[in-house]
């Protein structure tokens, strides 16, 4: 592929920010340093005024993911979705996989590998989601087996009961064996039960408008899950990662654990940061745009989750993209607007692959939060360590991928539905101006977009991951 040198640029890593230079070989980083005429590249760039990071790791995304008992699923496909990532500076992605029915998890995941490997442009792993027991009774079996081909991360739903909720004895044994193998456990924190509860109290209230989904998800319900889910891995030792924190008081418990021992590691996502309830509050039924679990919640709620962000209670910045159309694609049934009016039935997910490291250099650094370095940990570093890619992933350094962004931290851009790559037909943060966007992005060494946006990145190029132990210090 050629050598390319990246000249007058400062790098940023999670835990300095240097001016270098920063010379490419064979897809790696081979060389970084200063006062480097003597280099020799076939490509040169000036990276004069801007900063070089690593790429952005999405840790969390929902790509043709099915629902509705894999009768229909998300907008984006593994296509689709790795070049709206990559316009927006991620280069890798970790998808979920869910079982498929009268099909063992194990299986699923195989298949569901290599239909992401034919189409992916940048790099993914996937996460094994664990069903519950009735649905195959052996699958620790298929665990243990899936540890070995990079499954080193495990998800476990608190909600949904009846279709994907497991009970506080699965969770136990599954965090239990995640010990044994060196996986790291994943929860999906809300707890189900109240959840069911309060969506049949408002149904019956004749409360069923979208805005009432956020009333059914209470902040005491998500809490409550996180409370326990770290006490059940505290009682067997196990580390935990929870899953697209909303709440502030949820936040709250993650602190409180850490600050007490806890090897415990929250995510949040944009959504939640730059979105808040009184956005769609009195949209009708165009509020089934925004709805998610948990819930995009108050504005209020806010500052607690930036609070947990700057003192480091929360971890890493992920999108839980799981986009879906407001009206019906062709190729897929209705939507979020299939049954206007009654929210248990709005498809859960909103998008953002493609928004994510913009809005949150926007609302995190350029508005004075935190710096370009713990930006950089959040969106890629800590995500890199915790689900077993570094250092090939997660750092502008020799020897590793050199997966990169030569990024404009005074460049101008407005996000709209019109001008993303993403399919959905509508965009949580349309009419968001930002300052600050990649300029080039590179997966690989490769070049995927350029300073005009152009793309190219063959489909297929993108590599499974086969994923290590995670790194938890």
């Amino acid at each position: 592929m050629g050598s390319t040198l990246i000249k007058g640029g400062t790098v940023v890593n999670a835990d300095a920010a240097v001016r270098a230079d920063v010379l490419i070989r064979d897809g790696v980083v081979a060389a970084l340093g200063t006062g480097t005429d003597d280099w020799s590249a076939d490509r040169v760039i000036d990276a004069e005024g801007m900063l070089v990071m690593p790429g952005g790791i999405d840790a969390h995304t929902h790509l043709e993911y099915p629902i509705d008992g894999f009768t229909t699923r998300t907008a984006d496909d593994f296509h689709t979705g790795t070049v709206a990532a990559a316009h927006g500076g991620t280069t890798t992605v970790l998808d979920f996989v869910k079982k498929e029915p009268e099909r063992s998890l194990l299986d699923t995941y195989r298949s569901r590998r290599d239909v992401a490997a034919a189409k992916a442009v940048v790099d993914f792993g996937l996460h094994a989601i664990v069903p519950p027991r009735e649905q195959q009774p052996d699958v620790l079996d298929d665990l243990r087996k899936l540890a070995g081909e990079g499954a080193t991360s495990w998800k476990f739903f608190m909600a949904y009961p009846g279709t994907q909720m497991v009970d506080d004895g699965e969770l136990l044994e599954g965090f239990e064996l995640a010990l044994e193998h060196g996986v790291l456990p994943m929860v999906h924190a809300e707890n189900g039960h109240m959840i069911a509860r309060e969506t049949q109290r408002l149904l019956a209230d004749g409360r069923t408008a979208e805005v009432f989904h956020a009333t059914a998800h209470g902040h005491d319900a998500e809490a409550e899950a996180v409370h326990r889910a770290v006490v059940l891995a505290e009682s067997v030792g196990a580390p935990l990662y929870v899953v697209h924190v909303s709440s502030a008081a949820a936040a709250d418990e993650i602190s409180r654990a850490r600050a007490a021992g806890a090897r415990v590691w929250g995510e949040t996502c944009p959504q939640y940061l730059a979105v808040a309830y009184e956005d769609y509050a009195e949209l009708g039924e165009k509020a089934a745009a925004y709805l998610c679990s948990p819930p995009i919640r108050e504005r209020g709620n806010q500052e607690g989750l930036w609070r947990s962000l700057v003192t480091g209670a929360m971890s890493t910045v992920a999108t839980d993209h799981a986009g879906f159309c407001l009206h019906q694609p062709e190729d897929l049934p209705p939507q979020k607007l299939r049954s206007p009016g009654y929210f248990p039935k709005v498809p859960n997910g909103v998008p953002g692959i493609e928004d994510r490291l913009m809005v949150l250099w926007e609302t995190g650094v350029a508005s004075g939060r935190f710096d370009a370095c713990r930006f950089v940990d959040l969106v890629s570093t800590r995500p890199a360590k915790l689900f077993g890619m570094f250092p090939h992933k997660g750092a502008v350094a020799v020897g590793a991928d050199a997966d990169l962004l030569v990024w404009d931290p005074a460049a101008d851009h407005v996000i709209t539905a019109a001008g993303s790559h993403m399919r959905t037909d509508y965009n949580l943060y349309e009419g968001m101006r930002v300052t600050g966007r990649p300029v080039r992005v590179f997966s690989r060494g490769e070049q995927l977009v350029g300073p005009d946006g152009s793309f190219d990145g063959a489909v297929g190029r993108g590599r499974f991951l086969t994923r290590g132990k995670p790194q938890l210090h």
